[in-house]
């Protein structure tokens, strides 16, 4: 063996080694990222693609897997430093940097990671501040985060809450004490004015202070038994064309009510209205020809209204602009279109022959026929052609079936449409004097065409405009100028129902009959009698056609009308809004006879309050109780899909409970949110709408109960399915707010559950 035999030989088991041992490397590489080993199984990677650089397989896979790993443990640290988790993000952060020294992404995260631990300290510095009602203080410190972090979610909801109840402390109109709403026991014979105020402020404890244009000389005589102090002053005030202002809770300021004095003294307020479902026009209108604003404003963009006006006007639009706001009603119209084609043909006999052609035979020579050859013709020099005859013996039987089945949801009032065909065009030539010829096309809705325009009423009923036409092209038809047009066969029916959600009514009877019998018989032989059917072929051709459509209504969402307190409320009189009457309110206990004497009137003394007999009776009737618990695991695996039910008890009536769940995204992930039977007791019709917030781990749900029934008992009120994704000792799954509505007066009282704790096992 030559030198150059033995290198080549020894380069090549180099080689060979050099290749099992960068396998060897990669199969380990690959073992160890299956096991969850990160950092050991890349380093094995890449050792494999120093071993063998020639290998472009090993680069490839190592530089993918790698670039994959980083990426999704950056963006678990990024969940963690969201979530609070400060130190677990860091060691993340810390990992790709082992992996990767020089990765920018993580660099930046760990800078990240230091300012949230800032912020968090800042944040919860502000929060001691605000319980210790250092508001200004409060806000300084989230100042400081939102130069660094303008999107900071807890500093952006604290600061929120902060200007919420700064926002209510200004807006809040004072009112008197309890004293005001007492009941009295007056008697003033043409007393003065200032005299009655003065003893009333002696009596109660009120200040009552007097514009300077008041007038000292009103003299006013007032007899009233068993009536609130309130009440009597709204009284005075009126029929002297005097007007008050609440400055305190025990300081009143009288003035004249004088356009003047008026625009001095009454505040305005200004509110922004925020319409989802009405029109912000027809909302602009109402209020305006209602409550005589005139300084009001509408984004049509945005649907919004602004209006300025007294805080009573305000409030009083409130309650118009709601009862206008409503959810229009929806439904879902289940239409079912059946057309049956059924056909009969018979054409049996014997098709004879129904002409003969003769013509002259050529002469002889093969050349044309001349004037001079039809001297000579006679019966050998003519030809006769005979068609075929034919023996017909065919029946046939057709039926067909056509089935359209379309669903369309479509609003109250709203008009929808379906068609199901074919669009054929139809084209007009125009010509000009000038020579000029243009064409258009006009197209034609061929086919089935359904229209319905439902009216949605209380009690689940829908009335439905339905109006069907199917139609179909009989026949074509050539103008002498070219043009085409078309014949076309059209049934149609129109007509207006009322049905109960969910059911189903049959328009049937759209019936085409049609029947055509032919003979084809030889003349005087096709008469005959039993043996003319030898010497004809008859046809007979019958067709039926019959449509039939079915429509079912399923509500959606029906017409919610307001409560009778939401929908009829006071307005005041036409020269001032107020949203309690001038009246006096009776009481039902007897006050007190005693009267002290004063020189020119009679001195009145406050009677102790009692309540009505009506607020005796509500406080006597207990509030409905509720509770939420929650039901499901405590312990699942990582990967495994479980479900958590949210079961509501009450020993009352609850027509509709919304709710708010937390969940940690980076530990659970959401599959699916379910109803539970409670709102669907007894056989009941409810609405489950749900909106699922994968980025801040929030769950929002509404469980409305159709009609106007309230339900009770104990049944799960929701069904969600949740996946575990991180292992982790503990989290929790929390219920953050529910709101109860019953189907009485009375605001239910609701005891929400303790957080469901959880533990994920690897």
């Amino acid at each position: 063996m030559t030198r150059l035999h033995r290198s080549i030989l020894y380069l090549g088991l180099i080689a060979t080694l050099v290749g099992c041992s960068a396998m060897r490397l990669h199969r380990e590489g690959e073992n160890l990222l299956n096991e969850g080993q990160m950092e050991a199984g890349l380093a094995k990677l890449e050792q494999a693609t120093k071993e063998d650089p020639s290998n472009l397989k090993y680069r490839t896979e190592y530089l993918n897997r790698r670039d994959s790993i980083l990426n999704q443990l950056v963006i678990t640290a990024n969940s963690e430093r969201e979530a609070g988790h400060f130190d677990a993000a860091e060691n993340y952060f810390q990992t790709v940097l082992r992996i990767d020294v020089n990765n920018s992404r993580a660099k930046a995260g760990i800078q990240d990671v230091e300012r949230s631990r800032k912020h968090a300290t800042l944040l919860d510095e502000a929060r001691e501040l605000y319980k210790k009602s250092d508001a200004e203080g409060a806000l300084q410190k989230l100042q400081f985060i939102s130069v660094e972090d303008p999107n900071h979610r807890g500093m952006k909801a604290l600061k929120q809450e902060i200007e919420e109840a700064r926002a209510k402390v200004m807006l809040a109109t004072p009112t008197l004490n309890g004293l005001y709403k007492k009941p009295v026991k007056l008697e003033f014979r043409d007393a003065p004015l200032s005299m009655v105020f003065d003893m009333l402020s002696r009596s109660t404890g009120i200040n009552f202070i007097l514009d300077k244009e008041v007038r000292t000389d009103l003299r006013t005589t007032l007899v009233v038994r068993q009536a609130a102090l309130d009440d009597v002053v709204n009284l005075l005030l009126t029929t002297n064309q005097l007007e008050k202002k609440i400055l305190s809770n025990n300081i009143v300021l009288i003035y004249p009510n004088s356009s003047t004095k008026t625009r001095e003294y009454q505040d305005l307020m200004v509110k922004a209205f925020y319409l989802e479902n009405c029109d912000v026009k027809q909302a602009m209108t109402m209020v305006k020809s209602l409550l005589k604003t005139r300084e009001i404003f509408v984004d049509e963009k945005l649907n919004m209204m602004v209006m300025r006006d007294t805080p009573d006007a305000i409030r009083l639009a409130e309650k118009m602009v709601a009862m206008l706001d409503l959810a229009e009603p929806e439904v879902m119209l289940e239409i079912e279109v059946l057309e049956v084609n059924r056909t009969r043909l018979l054409d049996m006999g014997i098709q004879y022959p129904q002409q003969m052609t003769l013509a002259p035979l050529a002469n002889a020579g093969g050349g044309a026929l001349t004037l001079r050859d039809l001297r000579n013709i006679n019966s050998s020099r003519i030809g006769a052609t005979f068609p075929n005859t034919t023996l017909n013996a065919q029946k046939v039987d057709t039926d067909v079936n056509l089935l359209a089945n379309p669903r369309i949801r479509t609003r109250n009032r709203e008009k929808a449409k379906i068609m199901i065909g074919d669009r054929v065009p139809v084209i007009t030539t125009t010509s000009t004097a000038t020579g000029f010829v243009a064409d258009s096309v006009q197209y034609l809705d061929v086919g089935l065409k359904v229209e319905v325009e439902p009216n949605i009423y209380l009690q689940d009923d829908v009335a439905i405009k339905v109006a069907l036409e199917v139609s179909s092209i009989v026949s074509q038809i050539t103008s002498k100028n070219g043009t085409q047009a078309y014949q076309i066969g059209s049934r149609n029916a129109s007509t207006v129902l009322r049905l109960k959600d969910g059911e189903t009514q049959v328009l049937a009877g759209l019936i085409s009959d049609s029947e055509r019998e032919t003979a084809n018989k030889i003349p005087g032989l096709g008469d005959l009698p039993l043996a003319g059917r030898l010497f004809s072929n008859h046809r007979n051709d019958h067709q039926k056609t019959e449509i039939v459509l079915s429509i079912t209504p399923h509500l959606v969402r029906t017409i919610k009308r307001p409560d009778i307190a939401a929908s009829e409320f006071w307005s005041g009189s036409d020269a001032a809004l107020r949203t309690t009457p001038l009246m006096l309110q009776p009481f039902s206990k007897p006050a007190s006879e005693e009267r002290v004497s004063a020189p020119h009137s009679r001195k009145m003394e406050p009677v102790a309050a009692t309540p009505a007999a009506k607020e005796d009776r509500a406080a006597a009737q207990p509030a409905t109780l509720a509770g939420l618990t929650w039901q499901g695991a405590k312990e699942v695996k990582k990967g495994e899909e479980f479900q958590l039910a949210l079961r509501l008890k009450t020993d009352g009536g609850l027509r509709s409970l919304p709710f708010q769940m937390g969940f940690d995204p980076a530990v659970v992930r959401v599959l699916k949110v379910e109803e539970g039977e409670f709102f669907r007791q007894n056989n009941g019709q409810s609405s489950f709408t749900h909106h699922i917030d994968i980025e801040n781990g929030k769950i929002f749900v509404g469980a409305v109960r159709a009609g106007s029934d309230a339900v009770a008992g104990e049944e799960s009120l929701a069904l969600i399915t949740f996946k575990a994704v991180k292992p982790i000792t503990e989290t929790s799954i929390r219920l953050l707010a529910a709101t109860p509505v019953s189907g009485g007066d009375k605001q239910p009282e609701l005891s929400l559950p303790d957080d469901h704790l959880l533990s994920i096992k690897e």
